[in-house]
């Protein structure tokens, strides 16, 4: 593949102009101008730009033959006038097509649709294509056939994921002819008969993402494909796994969820990503639902500076208006975000970074499940999946979301482990948020990792099944824990009875001393027995049962009761290494007392080899990355605080280790160019920054 087929290599701002204009009016697409497109794009200040060749109407922007082209268009093909103009331009043309939310399609053929368990076919405007359909998926590779005779570098095909439990015929059929059982009729996560259903659901869209490429591919080994991979972090129902991103050649997904959504979905891009860098995309306007209330250009800049402090491209989406024209004003505010980033891309650019940490955080893709629907009916369920949520209600993403945020605020460099590849080397720790469906391969590495003198915090009902929803009862890893399950979980409300003052340092106040705090857990959680592992914090139950409404001990909330005896926070010897069990989610809370439990923690058994200290505030994330192309790395500090714009941080100082550092250590800003004073002593590199408003980087290199 030669260097300007692989254009995403060297691109790190792009764009998106969202296009899912209907036929309602005659008026309706028909200012629309391909130079005045191209010309916006490039008042925009980016380096690639996605093209609309096909809408979730289902209307496309070119003369098919197997389809339906927008009928204000009299046949024009305005998706080959814009990637023409993008051409003369220099700016990369990237087809975008949609699968499933297909409305034209599904409308016309019946038997093609999707069935919800509730017997609808749509879900509001959207109206659903099943890929089980096996006409409905020869008439996408008609199309994708279609598009990709166009001169366009890539194409990325949107909406890969089950919008929900789809029981149609197709897939009745199908399941019953793979499996010779019928779809189960309830929700059951500690059923096996269930979770095969699940797993296959995500088969059989990971089969659909692959006959998809196969069509691009063949003929054009040289085109780019990516899918939408944003419901990564939205949970089960979306029927997505790792296998999504293998037959991508780089991850690609569009989210809502603000700031830490955004820091933590960075690293899962990254993580799942075969090239670099990821794209991370996000509206220009405050949801893709709002079509005029624009950004902050403070609000844009900050998503450019964390996903390129993360060795990310930044990807901002547009929408055209129904007439088909733009709004200039957003273009011109675009132009000068990009034009505050580009000393930060350029160097991006030239350096192809990647993210260094020695502490991880595991990804179980098959563990994002959510347990309070156990026993209820799919038709009672009404499942459907939106991948504009900001963030799921699942329990081990919420806690693998709280995690995140705690490992951020205390400077604790991590990245992101992932279940089907999981590359542990350079690691210190693991941390597993109730990582409960584990196939025997993933035990087997995670127990040699501590048993090689690792660190592995572990949640919950972490291994509990393996990823067929099969279990014996116990832990897989309660040997590596030191605890078993009991087989009793604790009622929806209990308490860590945690003997210590958290807010003292770990070195002037061990297990044990000061008063007992008690930290609040809001989910049902397993119950244990200490076999090897040292007890740290018991369980603390309530006085009566959380849900009985008429026995309480007080009317508003439920202090905690007497002791279970139970052990809630345990320590184990395994091998040359270590593991530390906590038996809820509590990580997931929000709160002072969860978050400063989590950073005392971390600091305690997962502290950073590579951040050895710093001043700077918890709003100021601090990432390392490394050069794939030479030995240069870049320390970037990020300063994103909840009101905007930020006020700037003045004086940061940071003390770092770095794998590998050359004996002669040059630092110079990538904002200005300009060399800083650095001192390296005993393999600790020092040096301070004067001031960060929203981005810096320090490039840091041999002499």
């Amino acid at each position: 593949m030669t260097e300007k087929q692989r254009w995403f290599e060297r691109s790190y701002a792009r764009l998106l102009i969202d296009n899912h204009i209907t036929e309602e009016d005659a008026s309706f697409m028909t200012r629309f101008d391909p130079k005045v497109y191209a010309a916006m794009v490039k008042r925009a200040g980016v380096d690639a730009a996605m093209v609309y060749a096909c809408c979730h109407n289902g209307n496309c922007y070119y003369p098919t033959k197997v389809g339906h082209i927008h009928k204000n268009l009299v046949g024009r093909d305005i998706f080959g006038e814009t990637v023409s103009e993008l051409r003369q331009e220099g700016i990369a043309p990237i087809a975008y097509y949609t699968v499933i939310f297909h409305n034209d399609s599904a409308r016309r053929n019946p038997a093609w649709r999707m069935q919800r368990p509730d017997g609808e076919h749509r879900g509001g405007r959207y109206w659903y294509a099943c890929p089980n359909s096996n006409d409905y998926v020869d008439f996408t590779k008609a199309q994708l056939e279609e598009i990709i005779a166009y001169d366009v570098e890539g194409i990325f095909i949107d909406m890969v994921f089950w919008p929900t439990v789809c029981l149609c015929q197709n897939c009745r059929t199908r399941y019953r002819k793979e499996t010779g059982a019928e779809i189960p009729p309830a929700i059951a996560w500690d059923s096996p008969e269930w979770v095969t259903f699940q797993r296959t659901r995500e088969r059989w869209m990971a089969d659909f993402v692959e006959t998809l490429r196969s069509v691009i591919v063949r003929p054009k080994p040289e085109m780019s494909v990516t899918f939408q991979f944003s419901p990564v972090l939205l949970g089960w129902s979306f029927g997505q796994s790792p296998a999504i991103a293998a037959a991508c050649d780089y991850t690609s997904g569009d989210f809502y969820g603000g700031r830490d959504q955004q820091s933590l979905g960075t690293k899962v891009l990254s993580a799942f990503s075969r090239n670099v860098p990821f794209e991370f995309m996000t509206s220009r306007c405050v949801s893709l639902h709002d079509h005029t209330s624009m950004k902050s250009e403070e609000e844009m800049f900050c998503h450019a500076a964390m996903t390129l402090a993360n060795g990310g491209a930044y990807f901002f989406i547009d929408a055209i208006d129904p007439d088909g024209t733009l709004n200039e004003d957003v273009y011109d505010r675009l132009g000068r975000v990009s034009q505050i980033a580009k000393p930060f891309k350029e160097k991006a650019q030239s350096l192809r970074p990647v993210p260094v940490a020695d502490v991880g955080l595991y990804f179980s893709m098959a563990s994002h499940v959510d347990a309070g629907l156990n026993g209820m009916k799919l038709k009672d369920a009404a499942v459907r999946a939106s991948n504009m949520a900001g963030f799921a209600g699942i329990s081990s993403l919420r806690e693998l979301l709280g995690t995140s945020v705690i490992l951020r605020h205390a400077h604790i460099p991590y990245r992101i482990v992932t279940s089907d590849r999981p590359v542990l080397d350079g690691l210190n720790a693991l941390i597993a948020n109730d990582a409960a469906y584990m196939s025997s391969d993933e035990v087997d590495r995670l127990r040699a990792f501590v048993r090689d003198g690792g660190t592995l915090i572990a949640t919950g009902c972490t291994s509990l099944y393996n990823e067929l929803g099969e279990t014996t009862g116990d832990f897989q890893l309660s040997d590596v824990f030191g605890v078993s399950f009991s087989g009793a979980k604790t009622a929806c409300v209990s308490y860590l009875s945690y003997p210590g003052e958290l807010d003292v340092p770990p070195s002037e106040s061990g297990y044990g001393a000061g008063r007992t705090q008690y930290i609040l857990s809001d989910a049902p959680s397993p119950l244990v027995n200490a076999t090897t592992a040292k007890i740290l914090a018991e369980v603390c139950g309530t006085y009566t049962d959380p849900d009985d409404p008429d026995h309480y001990a007080s009317i508003h909330s439920n202090p905690p009761g007497p002791s279970t005896g139970r052990p809630g926070l345990t320590v184990n010897s395994f091998g040359k290494g270590k593991c530390i069990y906590l038996y809820s989610s509590l990580l997931a809370g929000p709160n002072a007392a969860q978050q400063t439990f989590g950073r005392r923690l971390f600091r305690e058994h997962t502290p950073s080899g590579i951040i050895i200290s710093t001043n700077a505030p918890p709003c100021v994330e601090i990432t390392v990355l490394e050069s794939t192309l030479n030995n240069t790395r870049l320390v970037c500090f990020v300063n994103y605080q909840a009101d905007l714009p930020n006020v700037p941080v003045h004086h940061l100082q940071v003390a770092l280790r770095l794998p590998d550092m050359p004996e002669n250590v040059r630092c110079r800003r990538v904002s200005d160019g300009v060399s800083m004073e650095c001192m390296c002593e005993r393999g600790v590199l020092k040096f301070a920054v004067p001031k960060i408003e929203t981005l810096e980087m320090v490039e840091v290199s041999g002499e």
